[in-house]
């Protein structure tokens, strides 16, 4: 067992470290300020290899591991978890389905594309009455010919509003309930697709928005995988999406400590700086003690992954402590920058506003205990 980066890892570290110092952070005010997505940041991320991480190098990808891919992701989040999110999600989770479900020709189609910063994917699961049970999604898509035909709604899709491509999760015979279910991709520019953009109290320099389908035909061969396997495929994608904010909210945690430390170190008051006060020196400890459990629970889940070896109690797990941890670290640190914590002249609002989305994005917290207690005790609460 070797905790020890290794150089090569070390290097990807201070790249990607780089990155968001000099391309991230100058501009991120600006494009929250506007709620607007930087296109720039993407393009600036494709020669770098960090538009497709893991994905094979014969599709355009970097081919690096899980434990490569949450130390970039981690990295880059410390600037803008969200930004990093509009960058690289579409990679972490279409790039993910696309790599292990689609067929020869569709990776060669979407993959390098995507890796190339020449396309964006969306993945629309998320529906009015199916979030945490995707099972009862109610978007149908029926044969007719050689064309699928589609009808219904995706709600709170990331980069929806602004994706060339969506892979949707659609029914094709509710008489067959979850066996009916597959992905289908279809065109932004297919007649009867339309989408709203939506507004979270976070993720200001991202996108989400809400997709319609009305007769929407598209070729019978854009089907991703198999009917009958949607709900296993689209897992494939989740399950990254799941390691990637676990590591962007250690991220986001590890940045707000940082400002922490910094600003404790600078801020007077009763004439001597606030840190060396002992509630402050609790509060940064806790902070850093939790970071440091976390990360290494993150970080072995994503070897587990890279192995290919059982890994969703661990990978929930993670999923849930980063998220929370990235919530209170936040909070924690608006407190200790007091009035001044609640403006954008210091690095830790945007993180707080951000942080409440990593426990809803991937599956909720709630979802997640259940996934350890199934694994654990094998009984299906839900069932």
């Amino acid at each position: 067992m070797n905790f020890e980066l290794s150089q090569e890892q070390k290097m990807l570290r201070d790249m990607a470290r780089k990155f968001a110092e000099q391309e991230m952070l100058p501009s991120l005010r600006e494009y929250e300020s506007a709620r607007k997505v930087n296109h720039a940041l993407l393009k600036k991320m494709a020669p770098l290899g960090l538009r497709g991480i893991h994905i094979p190098k014969e599709y355009g990808g970097s081919g690096l591991s899980y434990s490569d891919a949450v130390i970039i992701w981690e990295q880059l989040s410390q600037a803008s978890w969200t930004q990093t999110l509009i960058s690289l999600g579409d990679s972490v989770l279409a790039g993910t389905i696309l790599m292990k479900i689609a067929s020869p020709e569709q990776r060669e189609r979407y993959l390098p594309p995507m890796c190339r910063a020449e396309s964006f994917i969306a993945v629309a699961a998320v529906e009015p009455n199916a979030g945490s049970d995707a099972s009862a999604v109610e978007t149908t898509a029926v044969l007719d010919g050689n064309e699928w035909v589609i009808n219904g709604t995706k709600n709170f899709i990331t980069g929806g509003g602004i994706a060339d491509i969506a892979i949707i999760l659609v029914q094709t015979n509710k008489s067959l309930g979850p066996k009916g279910i597959a992905l289908i991709a279809i065109d932004k520019n297919t007649p009867g697709l339309s989408s709203v953009d939506v507004e979270f109290v976070g993720g200001l320099a991202c996108n989400a928005s809400n997709l319609s389908f009305v007769d929407c035909r598209v070729p019978r061969e854009n089907l991703i995988g198999d009917i009958g396997k949607g709900l296993k495929n689209i897992l494939t994608g989740v399950n990254t999406a799941r390691l990637f904010i676990s590591a962007g909210a250690i991220g986001m945690a590890q940045n707000c400590l940082d400002a922490c430390i910094k600003y404790a170190k600078e801020r007077n008051q009763f004439g001597r700086p606030i840190a060396s006060f002992q509630l402050m020196q609790e509060a940064v400890a806790r902070i850093q003690a939790e970071i440091m459990s976390v990360r290494w629970l993150v970080y072995y889940t994503a070897d587990l992954m890279s192995r290919g070896l059982p890994h969703q109690k661990e990978l929930s797990s993670a999923k849930w402590l980063a998220s929370e941890l990235a919530v209170r670290a936040s909070a924690d640190a608006i407190r200790i920058h007091g009035a001044y914590g609640c403006t954008d002249d210091y690095p830790v609002a945007h993180h707080y506003r951000d942080a409440v989305l990593t426990t809803i994005l991937g599956g909720t917290t709630e979802m997640h205990k259940l996934t350890i207690g199934r694994e654990l005790l094998g009984i299906n609460a839900l069932v």
